[in-house]
């Protein structure tokens, strides 16, 4: 970079003309643009490890200190326009450290002894000593490095030198961002507004979930994962799909990296979760940067990214209902100049079930390869493959009401029901700066799936509330191809009193499914409380299926940062998007959506915001109307008022968000009933979910940390041309929410001790639109605890969970729509893992 190089060239100089060492330090300090400049700084309080791996980052300083100086230790907060050395003083202030200068570009961090700086380190010799500052002669501790473990590096000595030794300078810039692997608490995220911005001054409600949160609970599902943010909840995905609930409206898709994927039509099972570095979910309408979606909001995917410091890890899980789990990830540099990055991730999961005939198992991996090609372009090379095979289960049906009453392990399927599936997603993206303000960066990825199953289906159940009617189905040769590529150009720039952060961009995006439909009406039917399960795969029709979706969008967005601290979010979208399915007419349309945000942070703790957001939904490819005449896309608004906070120095964030979401264009049956009896629909439906979601996350002191929520949803259907109208939307509670808190010992002789536990609560549920079966709420208890230590260069990690302590029998989703599907929820179960770091 020009700043170090600068340096460099400074202290090359002065050395060449033979100056003493304090001239060098003096002139290295003073003339060094790296050092003289200020620079905008945003550093929460946490612990000190976290901050000056944040700190390094920022200011491209080398940071290089010892364990024990830092081992319990929480930074001040720093915010506001600094030069390096006045930030890091005020980083470290009244923690008993200070530093000392080692180069142009690094320091050392000292510790303060009697009032007085200790200047000189000395080796450590014997063994006991060696035990006593936990590390090995000639040893010092960096910041943690992305996985959470602790890098060694050995330093170079004189041999026989026993007073004091130089540190090797090794660099701690380009570290994880913001060390979220220690942290709930992520202070910034770029799902909004496709920018890495602060969540405190976007005016947006986004939560999101980091691989800690994800760690301590051992969440193996998106579903578990998505328990942490308010008004997220599963609806029933059968085993071979997952589908969410957000802010009262379905949606099967998810994105990855701001990619989106259909998790509906390519049946591949659950998300694997190993590459995962967090998930930023952003409530409400999300179409403005990602092209058509459901109006609740996004699920992205945040994936874990290649890291200069080398860092391995193995991970082995077993638990209840014979799981066996796998994980492997290592990263580093493959070359000298580190300019050669990559990553992977493994995973293998065969599992069992507490249900009768499901069985789960898969291989995943993922390797990253990113090219550094000069300070200002890099290219990275992605891939993800899964192969495995997945049993369906739709769960039980209601009877006056309420789900029947039988064993919660008791199927209603077949043994032979199975899905086998192969994905593969390949891609690439890169950036390049074009100058200090600008910059552009493109995207490309492409997914294929294959896969085939053999499903039974429950139909109705008949008049005795004991006979329950199936169908037998099944995709042969399933394949979806999925294309995807973006272009954004970004900018920063000043003027009219404000300043612009730009983004101009486009997106294309190509969906194509196909295969081979096959069925039997005639299967046979099943006595819930005496099954007797002789059915046998054995098709009477056959259907090709072909589908296609496509479209393309442009937007453009300005965040404004205006005087006494207000910042402007303003954007809009066009969409051109083109739906054809088997023999229906291919339906064309395009859309202007805008989106408008205010926030306002008086002082640094606090930002009020609102916004206004329109959203072009999903197609009604299903529905005709007159004539069999395509019918448009759903769309939706929203009108959404809140508050931020940040607290204890900004190691704790609340939010609590107001909102209204009204989805449009919504398919009902056309009001004359003989057209209606002949599937022929009108857009007139509509449906109103507003509510009150409040989420807290962070640190409330050191080693004690929380992650919370609460939803309120009103949810009602207010236009409709059935005896529908007024009835709540499925699978919305009016009441829920859940908390998870965990607390680490910081001094021995407990330190390396975690525990921790949660509560899930869900009110009562709608199973359906006609509201005439309900799942009853549910209160859920899950605990932890783990023990962390060190083996020579190794971290190794032992910890339990126990989820749904009480062993408390819940449904958690149902399909909704008719009475036939309600999820049984798992009873208590046990997750062990051990996890070696390096």
């Amino acid at each position: 970079m020009r700043v170090v190089d600068e340096a460099r060239l400074n202290l090359y100089v002065i050395k060449n003309v033979r100056m003493f060492v304090l001239t060098v330090f003096f002139a290295t300090v003073l003339f060094n643009p790296a050092w003289a400049s200020k620079i905008p700084f945003d550093i929460p309080s946490q612990s000190l490890d976290a901050a000056l791996a944040s700190f390094a980052e920022t200011s491209g300083v080398h940071v290089l200190y010892k364990a024990e100086y830092t081992r319990g230790v929480v930074s001040n907060r720093i915010r506001g326009n600094y030069e390096p050395s006045q930030a890091l003083t005020k980083m470290i202030e009244k923690k008993a450290l200070t530093y000392k200068f080692t180069g142009p570009d690094s320091l050392t961090l000292k510790k303060k002894l009697f009032g007085k700086t200790s200047l000189s380190l000395k080796p450590v010799k014997d063994d006991e000593a060696r035990e006593r500052y936990d590390f090995p002669k000639k040893r010092f501790l960096l910041a943690e490095s992305e996985a959470g473990s602790r890098k060694i590096r050995d330093s170079e000595t004189e041999e026989g030198d026993e007073e004091s030794f130089e540190l090797k300078e090794v660099s701690v810039f380009e570290r994880i961002k913001r060390n979220t692997s220690t942290q709930y608490k992520v202070p910034d995220a770029s799902t909004a507004t496709k920018t890495n911005t602060p969540i405190i001054e976007t005016p947006m409600a986004i939560q999101v979930v980091p691989k800690l949160v994800i760690s301590d609970q051992q969440a193996l599902t998106l579903e578990e994962s998505l328990n942490n943010v308010s008004g997220v909840f599963p609806t029933q995905g059968f085993g071979l799909v997952e589908s969410f609930n957000l802010r009262g409206f379905n949606t099967f898709d998810y994105y990855r990296d701001g990619v989106r994927f259909q998790s509906a039509l390519t049946q591949t099972g659950s998300r694997e979760m190993a590459n995962l570095e967090r998930i930023e979910v952003l409530k409400g309408p999300a179409s403005i940067l990602f092209g058509r979606i459901e109006p609740g909001g996004m699920i992205n995917l945040v994936t874990k990214k290649p890291q200069q410091t080398p860092y391995y890890s193995l991970q082995l899980q077993s638990g209840s209902y014979d799981l066996f789990r796998t994980t492997i990830d290592a990263t580093g540099s493959l070359d000298q100049k580190n300019s050669l990055l990559y990553r992977f991730n493994f995973s293998h999961e065969d599992k069992g079930s507490f249900r009768q005939f499901v069985d789960n198992d898969h291989i995943f991996f993922a390797p990253v390869l990113q090219w550094k090609i000069s300070d200002r372009t890099q290219l990275t090379v992605e891939m993800e493959y899964k192969k495995g095979k997945s049993a369906p289960d739709f769960g039980v049906p209601a009877v006056d009401g309420r789900p029947i009453d039988i064993p919660v392990e008791r199927s209603l399927g077949e043994s032979f029901a199975e899905a086998e599936f192969e994905e593969i997603m390949l891609g690439f993206n890169w950036s390049h700066a074009l100058n200090d303000q600008w910059a552009v960066r493109h995207r490309f990825n492409v997914q294929f799936t294959d896969e085939n199953d053999d499903v039974v289906v429950p139909g109705t159940l008949q008049a005795d509330n004991r006979t329950l009617t199936r169908t037998f189905a099944g995709f042969r040769d399933n394949k979806t191809d999925t294309y995807t590529t973006s272009l954004d150009l970004i900018g920063k720039l000043e003027g009219l009193g404000a300043k612009h952060t730009l983004l101009i961009g486009g997106d294309y995006y190509n969906f194509n499914s196909r295969g081979l439909f096959i069925s039997n009406d005639t299967f046979s039917s099943i006595d819930i409380f005496n099954p007797v399960h002789s059915g046998s795969p054995t098709k009477n029709s056959t259907s090709i299926f072909d589908s296609d979706e496509e479209w393309f969008g442009l937007y453009f967005q300005d965040q404004a940062e205006l005087p006494h601290n207000v910042h402007l979010l303003a954007g809009f979208r066009y969409d051109f998007a083109k739906t054809a399915s088997g023999s229906k007419t291919e339906a064309e349309q395009s859309k202007v959506s805008p989106r408008f945000g205010l926030l306002w942070r008086p002082i640094q703790e606090l930002s009020l915001y609102s916004n206004y957001v329109e959203n072009f939904g999903v197609p009604n490819a299903s529905s005709s109307g007159v004539d069999g005449q395509p019918l448009k896309a759903e769309i939706a608004n929203q009108w959404e008022a809140g508050i931020k906070t940040e607290l204890f120095d900004g190691r704790f964030s609340a939010t609590l968000a107001w909102f209204q979401l009204t989805k449009q264009n919504v398919v009902t049956g056309h009001p004359d009933p003989v057209l209606a009896a002949q599937n022929i629909s009108v857009q007139t439906g509509e449906v109103r979910n507003r509510g009150i979601e409040f989420d807290i996350t962070g640190e409330l002191l050191p080693g004690w940390k929380v992650i919370a929520n609460y939803a309120y949803t009103d949810s009602e259907i207010t236009s409709v041309n059935d005896d529908t109208l007024g009835n709540r939307f499925p699978n919305v509670p009016e009441h829920a929410g859940n908390i998870w808190s965990t607390y680490a010992f910081q001094n021995r002789p407990l330190n390396g001790l975690k525990f921790g536990g949660g509560i899930t609560v869900r009110g009562e549920r709608e199973g359906n639109k006609e509201n005439n079966f309900q799942m009853p709420g549910y209160t859920l208890a899950n605990l932890m605890t783990s023990y962390a230590m060190k083996a020579g260069k190794s971290r190794i990690t032992t910890q339990l969970n126990v989820k749904n302590l009480f062993d408390k029998k819940y449904f958690s989703n149902s399909i909704g729509f008719g009475r036939g599907r309600i999820t049984v929820g798992a009873p208590r179960t046990f997750l062990g893992t051990l996890r070696i770091e390096y």
